[in-house]
């Protein structure tokens, strides 16, 4: 199969390709990445990649490789559509939204990895996975319910359980605003990209999750539920309406996911990690606690308003998280300058620029709120 790789120098792309490094099945034709563009070039000559992606790449730095550097969108829209079969959204934010959006419907396989898209996506079209078999979640807790969903009648099902690991910061007991970026980043059972591990920190990234399964699935949110399960081993939880639930496991390995989604139907051995189960003491369970995780509270109460506030909500942290990482706001702010973007009053989208223009409205606003608190 030919495929694309899109967001291939973040740390969910590196292992993207490390899978299928492993895979004769798989030819890559195109990769692409933005700030680390010397990384782009390496993973270009390595798989012998035709195409590279980088609007803000330099030919100059191309000039002895043999992959062919593309700048502009619409031809990427046009090669990923004639000379692809399927493409993994690996990159943060919505960078790539009016192509999936375009690829939804057609017969390439997507493997998608960004929250965002899901969830912008989703103020248009819900229930995302209905009769759509070539839609694949590669988030690690939404990947596990779409496993153990296919086995079962949708019907029996009472509701799902999204685990969390509780962040670095779960048993945090001195000040929200002492925590600095390298604290944050510290995550102590995944490696991830820095915004998505942020986002992990202060629990957004569940309560993004939320409405992505939302989204996904067709459930409601009253049918979703979120715990803390430490020790990462348990990614999702399915109770039926008999009183028996279903769980599936495997190490926090982003690695074990990639292969599962690009077997099925079949089951592949995995070259990489397998659960000992000798070395698991113990499975603890908890809820996130509202005081200390005020940014997964919001991040729901965004998805039940709908209409647009998913997607204001993130665009706005978007901008809260960079603004933590270059320090210009405390780690606590990020949940209070969240709420305050929240109160805003906003139209039901009708079209997908419509939902890209909200999200935008929401950077703007954090940004803005940035502003205005430097300035007190």
């Amino acid at each position: 199969m030919k495929v694309a790789v899109l967001g291939s120098t973040g740390y969910l792309g590196e292992q993207i390709l490390e899978v299928l490094a492993k895979r004769r099945d798989f030819e890559i034709v195109l990769l692409s990445g933005y700030s680390k563009e010397k990384k782009l070039i390496e993973q270009a000559q390595e798989f012998n990649v035709p195409y590279a992606f980088n609007p803000r790449g330099s030919k100059n730095l191309w000039a002895s490789s043999s992959t062919h550097l593309i700048t502009d969108y619409s031809l990427l829209e046009e090669l990923i559509l004639r000379e692809t079969e399927g493409v993994f959204f690996a990159a943060s934010g919505i960078e790539f939204l009016d192509l999936f959006w375009k690829l939804l419907d057609v017969s390439h396989i997507l493997w998608v990895a960004s929250k965002e898209i899901i969830i912008l996506t989703g103020e248009l079209e819900s229930y995302l996975l209905k009769e759509r078999e070539n839609l694949v979640p590669l988030d690690s807790e939404h990947n596990a319910l779409w496993q153990m969903l296919k086995g079962v009648d949708r019907e029996e099902v009472s509701r799902v359980y999204l685990t969390a690991s509780g962040g670095a910061f779960y048993e945090w007991k001195s000040r929200w605003d002492d925590i600095t970026p390298e604290m944050a980043l510290a995550h102590p059972n995944w490696k991830m990209g820095a915004k998505i591990t942020v986002d992990s920190a202060n629990l957004v990234n569940k309560g993004l999750e939320v409405i992505e399964a939302s989204c996904l699935f067709g459930f409601s949110f009253e049918e979703i539920e979120v715990v803390i399960q430490r020790e990462s081993f348990i990614h999702a939880l399915v109770e039926l309406k008999d009183g028996f639930s279903l769980a599936l496991l495997s190490p926090p390995d982003m690695r074990s996911v990639i292969i599962n989604a690009i077997s099925l139907p079949k089951r592949e051995s995995n070259p990489f990690q397998h659960l000992d189960f000798s070395q698991i003491k113990s499975l603890s369970f908890d809820y996130p606690v509202p005081e200390r995780f005020r940014g997964f509270y919001l991040a729901t109460e965004a998805g039940k308003k709908g209409k647009g506030y998913p997607a204001l909500f993130c665009g706005a942290d978007e901008a809260l998280v960079r603004a933590f990482l270059s320090r210009e706001i405390a780690f606590g702010e990020i949940s209070l300058l969240l709420e305050k973007v929240l109160e805003q009053e906003i139209d039901p989208p009708q079209s997908l620029e419509e939902v890209k223009n909200i999200y935008y409205r929401g950077y703007q606003l954090a940004k803005t709120l940035i502003r205005e608190k430097e300035s007190l």
